[in-house]
């Protein structure tokens, strides 16, 4: 048995033992996605750490999806199995920032992605995630709407809704932002049979050269739909793992630089080393907590709606 396979089994016992569950994110490496519970998107796994009945979360993801599992369900011990894990787009905004725009625009709602610390969600209305923000907005019914910290994603529900006045924050994920139109065009060129699949949140010139626009989960279920046995993904290459196990008949390429070197801080031996050490543990104040529980609610009272 290879040292590998060695880690992932004492992962799953160990798992096993605590009555822990462990949450993978998309863009995990392919063997932390082998030993998942659940594998999915943010929406997904916020839904699934609101309804376990698991002692112990495990959230193999950066930093603010691990303190979105504690909001939702903080009776529950949550791990985050490297601290060096985090969102460089959530770091883009802060409580005291957002609160001078705020100023600004007095009553205007808060939509704050779920790419965001606890201490900003506290201070908005409703979350959101790239798989849900235009029904979030939609669902909001304003006419105007401070978006943060996301302005590509922020512009694409300005689109959907040109009704909504949107306000984005100057915020960005590298990822997406650092997909570029000729790099797009240059695969397309090479693999003209391919259907192209893009995240929402790369810039927009980029997203007119989709085929479809979708979250991973998005992404996700136009492949298994699809007749397509060509793909190019604009997204973190870590999807193409789950991409290829839905589709093992198609062909995937997935768009440069594709690599989130953030998410990919965690390894499967931080997940082993956490779940025997139980550290590090998420903790946040009880009335941080409190506040920003309530935009995350929202968000998925609308996600358990049917329809």
């Amino acid at each position: 048995m290879t040292e590998l396979l060695e880690v992932q089994e004492r992962v799953r016992q160990v798992v096993e033992d605590l009555n822990a569950v462990l949450l993978v994110h998309y863009y995990q490496t392919r063997d932390i996605q082998e030993v998942a519970d659940h594998l999915g998107d943010s929406l997904e796994l916020a839904l699934q750490a609101s309804r376990t009945e698991a002692e112990v979360i495990l959230f193999a993801g950066v930093d603010f999806m691990a303190e979105t599992a504690k909001l939702v369900n903080p009776g529950k011990t949550v791990l985050h199995p490297n601290i060096r894990a985090q969102c460089p787009m959530a770091a883009m905004v802060d409580p005291t920032a957002l609160g001078r725009i705020k100023e600004i625009y007095p009553g205007v709602p808060v939509v704050a992605y779920v790419n965001t610390s606890a201490a900003v969600k506290a201070e908005s209305d409703i979350c959101c995630t790239s798989a849900n923000a235009v029904s979030v907005v939609k669902h909001l019914g304003a006419e105007r709407i401070i978006f943060v910290p996301d302005a590509n994603l922020g512009d694409y529900v300005a689109r959907k809704l040109p009704d909504v006045d949107v306000i984005p924050w100057p915020g960005y994920c590298h990822v997406h932002q650092n997909i570029k139109v000729e790099d797009v065009l240059e695969i397309k060129e090479m693999y003209p049979e391919a259907e192209t699949l893009i995240h929402p949140e790369a810039t927009t010139m980029v997203l007119m050269l989709a085929d479809h626009v979708g979250s991973t989960r998005g992404i996700a279920k136009r492949v298994k739909e699809s007749p397509a046995k060509e793909f190019i993904i604009g997204t973190e290459e870590g999807l193409a793992h789950h991409l290829r196990e839905l589709r093992p008949d198609a062909e995937f390429y997935v768009v440069p630089p594709g690599l989130c070197p953030n998410m990919k801080r965690i390894t499967i031996s931080d997940i082993l080393r956490s779940l025997e050490t139980m550290e590090a543990k998420v903790e946040l104040d009880p009335e941080l907590l409190r506040r920003a529980r309530i935009p995350v609610e929202r968000m998925l009272e609308i996600g358990r709606t049917p329809g």
